[in-house]
Parts: C-alpha cells; structure tokens; sequence
C-alpha cells in the first residue's frame, strides 16, 4: 500500500513538472513569436518635413525669376522700342508746323532705360507719351573757328576769289593770332601783289609768336631786302634757329645778304658749310667764288667758279657771268701757293 502511495505521488510530481514545463514552454514560444511595436520616430518625421518644405521654397523661387525674365524680355520688346519709333514719327510733324524755323537738323532720339529690370511693368509705359530729348551743343573755340575760316579762304583763293579769300584768311587771323597757316598765306598774297608794308607788319608779328618758324624770318628777310634794309634783315635771320642741313635755302639768303653789305667774310664761312650740305648746288659755289674774288683769293676764287661751272645746273646768264670770270682771272694771273 505504501508502495502505491509512494508511486502515486511520484507521478503526481512528475506530472506537475510536465505542467511546469509545458507551461514554461508556451510561455518561452508565445513571448518569441509575439509581434513587436516600434515606438515613433519624431526626429525622422521633423528631417523629412523640412527637405520637403525647403524643395518647396527653392522650386517657388526658381518659377518666380523665371516669370520675371520673361516679363522684362516682352516689355523691351514691345514696350520700349515702339515710343522710339513713334517719337520719331512725331518730329516732322514738329517741324512742319514751326514755319519760322528754315532748316532743322533732325536730333537723333534716345529713350532711356531704367537700370532696375525687375520694376518695370507693361502697363506703366503709354505709347501715346512721347519722349523728351535734351541734347546740349558744345559751342566750338576760337582756334576750332579759325581753321574752319582758314579752309573757306583756301577755297575762295583756288576758285581765284581773291578778295573773298583775302577776307577770311584775315577772319582766321582775328580769332586765333598764332594760325600759321592763314599767316604765311595772306603774306604771300601781299608779297606778290606788291604789298610789303602790309607783309612786313604781318611777318614781324609771325616771327615774334612763332620765332622757331624759319619761314616767317625768311620772308620778313625778303621784305626788308624788296624794303632796302639788309641790316635789319641780317638782324632777323641770325635770330633764326633754323639748322642748315634742314633749312639750307635759309642760310643761302643769310650770306647773301652778307655778301650784300660787303660782310664777305661771314659770307664766304656760311658758303662753305652750304656747299659741303649740297655739293652739287652751283649758285652756292658762284657765291662763295664771288666772296673769295672780293676778299683777293682769287686762286680760290676761281677754283669755286670752276666747281659752279662743274655742276650743270647754272641758269644762262649766270653761265656767262662764271665763264667771264673763269677768264678773266685766268688772264690775271698770280703766283702759285
């Protein structure tokens, strides 16, 4: 009987460990295969909300430029060239009915722009307002008018309007004193028709304001000659700073008149210099043989008339003067150095 008993209670024990452990085996398999709830994330929805409105705002921003370009673009199409064109329509409609007006230059028509594109809108501009042009004339300077009076004489003087020309060549010369050209002409009118003491005074005052001009010294010089003052004249061309290689002529009147007033000594120095600038000059060569013949160098001397016979270029009657001298110092005679 005990015997029972005690496996009896052996199998109720073991029975409620079967229990025990099927129990802990549902349990163990229910709490694994029991679905799990995530909790929900509030900083992924915060990141995702603002990529979202951001793309909103930069693609808002996008259309609105675009918008505005394609507003600038048809309001200087269609709104910014027609008041040009309608402008210009209105201008001879202007002129005609100003009668006391003869001659109107038409004004080239400007429209100005504003800067800002963004604030111009179609509707502000009126077709039917036309746009007022202010165009300022810089008025021309004495020196500007004086050419323009210079280049009329010119023409005057070439379709031989003398007086005409004579006329405006002294207008030149009232606006702008030191125009050397209208100067240098209006004395060469002078000179050939006679006039030195009006050439005199122009030529004087052209050495003055414009002493590193040689021509005015060498045509003042003539006058002073035509005037029979050489001392005067010797006087003006020394004051010259003309240079002989450039201005060989200049000097050639220099000695000269030297030789004019018996200075045959500073005559005979500058002729050397000229004949060496230009070897083949014969007049240069006659007046330097001419100057040693007055100095008593007459072996020089006609050595020089020798050297103008050489070179070909004497006129007929200086031809016979050199032949003359050629002979006659040949007949002379003096001694051999």
């Amino acid at each position: 009987m005990s015997l029972i008993n005690e496996m009896l209670k052996d199998l109720e024990k073991r029975r409620s460990r079967d229990l025990e452990t099927s129990e802990s085996l549902s349990q163990n398999i229910t709490w694994e295969t029991r679905p799990r709830q995530k909790s929900f994330n509030w900083l992924t929805f915060v990141v995702i909300f603002t990529l979202v409105a951001l793309m909103s705002v930069i693609a808002y921003l996008l259309w609105d430029r675009a918008e505005r370009n394609n507003r600038v673009v048809i309001v200087e199409k269609q709104k910014v060239v027609k008041p040009v064109k309608k402008v210009v329509k209105t201008i001879p409609k202007v002129i005609k009915r100003t009668k006391a007006v003869k001659k109107v230059k038409a004004k080239p028509v400007v429209a100005e722009i504003p800067e800002d594109n963004d604030s111009i809108d179609a509707d502000e501009f009126d077709d039917s307002t036309p746009v007022k042009i202010k165009k300022t004339h810089r008025p021309l300077n004495n020196r500007q008018l004086a050419e323009i009076a210079y280049k009329k004489g010119y023409r005057f003087l070439q379709k031989g309007r003398l007086r005409q020309g004579k006329e405006a060549l002294r207008e030149a010369l009232s606006l702008y004193i030191p125009h050397i050209k209208a100067r240098e002409m209006l004395a060469g009118i002078y000179i050939k028709s006679g006039r030195f003491i009006n050439a005199a005074e122009l030529l004087s005052e052209g050495v003055k304001i414009s002493p590193e001009y040689p021509l005015f010294a060498k045509l003042y010089a003539r006058v002073l000659l035509e005037q029979n003052n050489p001392q005067l004249a010797i006087k003006i061309l020394e004051q010259g700073t003309a240079n002989i290689n450039v201005e060989p002529d200049y000097y050639a009147l220099l000695a000269a008149t030297y030789q004019r007033v018996k200075n045959h000594k500073k005559a005979i120095e500058i002729y050397l210099r000229l004949v060496k600038v230009r070897p083949a000059a014969g007049i240069w060569w006659l007046g330097l043989a001419i100057s040693l013949e007055k100095s008593g160098k007459n072996n020089e001397a006609l050595e020089a008339y020798q050297r103008a016979q050489k070179t070909g270029n004497l006129k007929s009657g200086l031809i016979r003067f050199t032949n003359n001298r050629v002979s006659a110092l040949k007949e002379i005679g003096f001694p051999e150095k």
